[in-house]
């Protein structure tokens, strides 16, 4: 019964010794990967930094026992911290105190959220969605977060986003303002990362940009001449808590996690299935949901941002040797002692290298290639595709994914009562 709850578990208690190697070696690898991920996506969130490391620690031991993927990887992903970041930000000031307490209520209801959602089995609304609202909404969302980090390259203060165009209109006023110390880091981290990522399979482009930009910073004092810098960085484990609110706020909140639970589930259970095939692995939906949900309500105990399984770092877990999930704690392990003892070596991280990162991570979600195939083969789904990208980037984020659910459903409402 234990191993039905916790299937996780029972993959550690058959491990065979033959695979540790390759668990080591994935574990370490994702986890080079994930130091500046989960510091980028906290950016994003609007959230100390540190917050992002420990929702890459805890969050992700809980998935690794009650879920029953093998390599999915589990923390903060840039999707779901800027879906976060949009809804608390219309309910109150962004890095207001209240905004990381409702930011924490928020993890807790999407982790509630999916817990229910696989209590009651609807994982098989897998099969109802199409692959095109995915696509049209992730490339939409790339974009908005690309755009929302030039700021850092540049080195100045702009605006919330709101409207693409007005958006671009922003930052060509505020070119002239910036600092070229700050435009020459972000630059030239783009060049290594993108350098980086064509030569080799798993890039360790990141990292590299992490320790050379720090270096050059302190070395040249470029943070008394303008370039922003992270600064100190909490060197502790945040203590167990909960935090309290209304239920008029909490019914506010309500919309936002189911749509976090939502799509965070479509993204994680789409990489978890496609590794899974790979080794012809079966992979229960709502078991997902269930292991996803309980990462998200960890997230909540230990004062963190929602979670979700992020594409790239799975597959980087699965192409670098996992063959378990014991792949998957020693990430987090490495994760818990960068908290402990690596921290005050990223005091003179600047923005601009942190934003560099985010974009090319970003990047790879930009999916223009499918719209096309969409366009040659199948009309309906470049319809949904066009709608969700269109509305995401110029209406709104939860509109935008609205309308593409709504679509999607109608299609295939329609397509059941053909004859």
């Amino acid at each position: 019964m234990i191993f039905k709850i916790m299937p996780g578990l029972q993959q550690l208690t058959q491990y065979k010794h033959e695979n540790l190697v390759g668990d080591v070696t994935a574990g370490l690898i994702v986890a080079f990967l994930l130091l500046p991920q989960s510091m980028a996506y906290a950016t994003i969130a609007g959230v100390p930094l540190s917050i992002g490391l420990v929702a890459a620690t805890f969050p992700l031991i809980i998935y690794s026992l009650f879920g029953n993927s093998k390599y999915l990887s589990v923390g903060p992903v840039s999707v779901v911290s800027l879906l976060a970041f949009s809804g608390i930000s219309s309910i109150v000031q962004p890095h207001s105190s209240q905004f990381m307490g409702l930011m924490i209520v928020l993890a807790l209801l999407v982790g509630v959220v999916q817990i229910i959602m696989g209590l009651i089995r609807f994982g098989s609304i897998f099969d109802y969605v199409s692959p095109a609202l995915i696509s049209g909404f992730t490339s939409a969302i790339a974009i908005i977060i690309a755009l929302n980090q030039i700021k850092s390259i540049i080195g100045v203060k702009l605006p919330s986003y709101h409207n693409f165009f007005y958006y671009l209109i922003e930052i060509a006023n505020h070119i002239p303002k910036a600092n070229i110390f700050s435009v020459g880091i972000g630059l030239g981290s783009l060049f290594i990362l993108l350098v980086l990522k064509k030569k080799f399979t798993v890039s360790p482009g990141p990292f590299i940009v992490l320790i050379a930009s720090i270096i050059i910073v302190d070395y040249f004092n470029l943070h008394k001449k303008g370039v922003d810098i992270i600064g100190e960085i909490p060197q502790e484990l945040p203590s167990m808590s909960m935090h309290t609110t209304t239920f008029d706020t909490i019914l506010l909140l309500v919309p936002i996690a189911l749509m976090i639970g939502f799509i965070s589930f479509i993204e994680s259970y789409a990489i978890g299935k496609t590794l899974a095939n790979k080794k012809n692995e079966e992979l229960n939906p709502n078991q997902e949901l269930i292991g996803l949900g309980l990462a998200n309500v960890t997230s909540s105990f230990v004062g963190a941002i929602p979670v979700a399984g992020a594409i790239s770092r799975s597959a980087v877990n699965y192409q670098s040797g996992a063959k378990s999930n014991l792949s998957l704690l020693i990430t987090a392990i490495f994760m818990l002692l960068s908290i402990i003892y690596l921290t005050p070596l990223f005091y003179h991280l600047p923005k601009a290298a942190l934003a560099a990162i985010i974009i090319i991570a970003v990047s790879n979600l930009i999916n223009f290639k499918n719209f096309i195939i969409y366009l040659k083969y199948k009309s309906t789904d470049a319809a949904i595709y066009l709608a969700t990208f269109i509305a995401t980037l110029l209406i709104d984020i939860f509109i935008g994914l609205v309308i593409g659910i709504c679509l999607s459903l109608l299609v295939t409402w329609i397509k059941k009562k053909s004859p």
